[in-house]
C-alpha cells in the first residue's frame, strides 16, 4: 500500500471514529445521567454522578413505565408480524402474478405514503368513536399496521422483484403449493428484507407518541412515549428519573438492531438498488 493511501485510509478512519463517538456520547450520557438527582445533573451535567443512585431506575420502571413496557411489546411485536405478513404477501402477488386492475392496486397500496399520520388524526378518531373501537387494543394497532403497509410494501417489493423466479419454478414442479414456496422460500430468500421492515416498523410503533395520546385514554393501554411523558410535572420534575426512564425505553429498540444489523444494511443496499 502506497503512503497516499495509507493516509487517505487513516484519515477516513479517524472520521470513523469521530462519528461513532458522536452518535454513541448521547446514549452514554443518558444511561450515566440516569443515575443523577437535580442537584448532580444541573450542577456538573457531563460529569459523574457523586451518587449513583440506582434506585432511580427501578423507581421508573414500578412506578411508570411497566404497564408502558408490556403494552408497546403487544403493539410492537403484534404489528410488526402482520405488517410483514400482509406487505410481503401483497409484494410477491403484485410481483408474480397477473390479474387484473393489478397496476392499480399497485398505486393504490403506495398512495397510502402521501398521508402524513398527523393528518389523519381526527378521521380515525371519529371511526374509531363510531364504530366502538376507541381506547381498545385493536382501535390502536389498526392505524399503526395501516401506516406502517405502504412503505413495508414497497421495500418488499424492491426486494423480491429481483429473487430468482427459477427457484420457485423448481419448487412448483417438486409439488410445493404456493403457500408454501412464499412462507418456505420466498420469505427464507428475503430475510434481509424482512429484517429491515422488522426493525422500521417496530422503531415506528415503539416510538409513536400522537396515535397513543389521541385513540387511547387512561392507564390501561398506555404505552412507552405517554409513560414517560406523564412523568413530567408542573411544578418539579425528577430529570434524572426521566433519563432513566428514556434509557429503558430505549433498550430494546438497541437490542433489536444489534441483533439484526447485518440483515439490517444488506436489506437496505439491495432495496435501494434493483438490476
Amino acid at each position: 500500500m502506497s503512503l497516499g493511501s495509507k493516509i487517505k485510509r487513516s484519515i477516513v478512519h479517524i472520521f470513523m471514529v469521530l462519528y461513532m463517538l458522536v452518535t454513541v456520547f448521547p446514549l452514554i450520557w443518558m444511561i450515566i445521567s440516569g443515575f443523577k438527582n437535580n442537584a448532580d445533573l444541573f450542577s456538573d451535567p457531563f460529569g459523574i454522578p457523586s451518587e449513583w443512585r440506582f434506585s432511580n431506575y427501578s423507581y421508573v420502571w414500578s412506578a411508570y413505565i411497566q404497564r408502558g413496557v408490556l403494552n408497546s411489546l403487544f403493539f410492537t411485536i403484534l404489528g410488526t408480524f402482520i405488517v410483514i405478513l400482509i406487505s410481503a404477501g401483497a409484494a410477491y402477488a403484485i410481483i408474480r402474478f397477473d390479474f387484473k386492475h393489478k397496476y392499480l392496486v399497485f398505486m393504490l397500496i403506495l398512495s397510502g405514503m402521501m398521508l402524513a399520520p398527523q393528518c389523519s388524526l381526527i378521521p380515525i378518531y371519529k371511526m374509531l368513536s363510531i364504530t366502538g373501537l376507541y381506547n381498545t387494543r385493536i382501535g390502536l394497532l389498526i392505524p399503526y399496521i395501516a401506516y406502517r403497509i405502504p412503505f413495508s410494501f414497497f421495500l418488499m417489493w424492491s426486494f423480491m422483484i429481483n429473487l430468482p423466479v427459477e427457484v420457485e419454478e423448481a419448487a412448483y414442479i417438486d409439488g410445493s403449493s404456493i403457500m408454501n414456496t412464499f412462507f418456505n422460500i420466498v420469505l427464507k430468500m428475503s430475510k434481509p428484507c424482512v429484517a429491515t421492515t422488522a426493525i422500521m416498523t417496530a422503531r415506528y410503533i415503539w416510538n409513536d407518541f400522537a396515535f397513543a395520546l389521541v385513540f387511547t385514554e387512561g392507564d390501561k393501554l398506555k404505552t412507552i412515549p405517554i409513560a414517560i411523558f406523564s412523568m413530567r410535572s408542573a411544578t418539579q420534575t425528577g430529570w434524572g428519573v426521566m433519563l432513566a426512564g428514556l434509557t429503558l425505553a430505549a433498550l430494546p429498540m438497541i437490542i433489536l438492531y444489534i441483533c439484526l444489523q447485518k440483515y439490517f444494511v444488506s436489506g437496505m443496499n439491495a432495496g435501494a438498488v434493483k438490476g
